[in-house]
């Protein structure tokens, strides 16, 4: 019969399987199948129905567990005989080792005493050869001392003759030098003068210049602005033949910031203060000098018919 077995119960269950399996293990297994039967029951839950276990796949989970459990000892018994032989290996290439080490200790023993005697024998050697080199030495410096006495006195002579031709070369180069100096400094003052005159009138040249370009620039602007009041003033019959003098302020943009009237006809004069309200703006030369003549104008208005 089919045993429906509710999810919360499968953990009590798994649990329970495992006890039968250890309670079963080392059983005698050649009887008849007998039913084993598991009570499952859960805090609040009703009773669940026994389950059948089949005693031949039982004894068979058995048998597989009992091979593994063999399987594991016979791997730790090789694993325990590699270390064994692994040991007794290291024992024996640790003895072989000291062997070899003794017998190298006892060759560089024989070796060092071969060398000290060797070293003796030099040493006397050299003791002798030191003496006879030390004798040597002493002749040789005997010799060179004689020498450098004899050199530093010819040595002496040369520096004091050198001395002598290097002081009079130094002289005449001194005065060579202020020769030179001096009449470098009478030609540089000769061409700055020179300069400073070209400089000079270069610069009237420019400035003359300048003023005629400046006049000229002031009387076109003058005819320009007389021009402008000219067309913007508002004429008739009774101004035929008559003027009228004003005097002209204005900015650097030619924007008039006033008008005063000198003197004239009444008609003509209110005509141009009218025209130049009007327009507002005369025509202005950006040149500074020219502005400086232009910035407070007086002109003489007759209109022109």
């Amino acid at each position: 019969m089919a045993v429906n077995i509710e999810p919360a119960l499968a953990k009590s269950l798994g649990m329970h399987l495992a006890i039968v399996i250890m309670l079963v293990f080392g059983a005698d297994f050649s009887s008849k199948p007998e039913m084993v039967t598991v009570s499952l029951q859960d805090e609040g839950q009703a009773p669940v129905e026994a389950v059948a276990i089949d005693n031949a796949a039982l004894t068979e989970r058995v048998a597989q567990m009992q091979k593994e459990r063999d399987d594991a000892k016979a791997a730790e018994e090789k694993r325990i005989r590699d270390l064994e032989r692994r040991a007794a290996q290291a024992e024996k290439t640790r003895a072989n080792e000291e062997a070899r080490l003794k017998r190298v200790a006892e060759e560089k023993r024989k070796a060092d005493a071969e060398t000290k005697k060797a070293q003796a024998a030099a040493a006397d050697a050299k003791k002798v050869q030191q003496q006879e080199a030390a004798k040597a030495k002493a002749a040789e410096q005997a010799r060179i001392a004689k020498e450098q006495e004899r050199k530093k006195a010819e040595d002496a002579a040369k520096a004091a003759e050198q001395k002598r031709l290097a002081e009079q070369q130094a002289a005449e180069e001194a005065a060579a030098e202020r020769a030179r100096k001096a009449e470098e400094a009478k030609r540089q003052a000769e061409q700055e003068r020179a300069m400073q005159e070209q400089l000079a009138k270069e610069a009237q040249a420019r400035a003359a210049s300048r003023a005629r370009q400046a006049a000229n620039e002031v009387d076109r602007y003058k005819a320009l602005i007389s021009n402008t009041i000219n067309q913007n003033l508002y004429k008739d019959e009774s101004m035929r033949n008559r003027s009228c003098s004003v005097n002209i302020r204005l900015a650097t943009t030619g924007f008039v910031t006033s008008v005063n009237v000198l003197g004239g006809d009444k008609a003509v004069c209110d005509a141009a203060v009218r025209a130049l309200n009007r327009i507002g703006t005369l025509p202005m030369s950006s040149d500074p000098d020219v502005y400086s003549e232009l910035k407070d104008i007086t002109l003489r208005v007759e209109p022109e018919f």
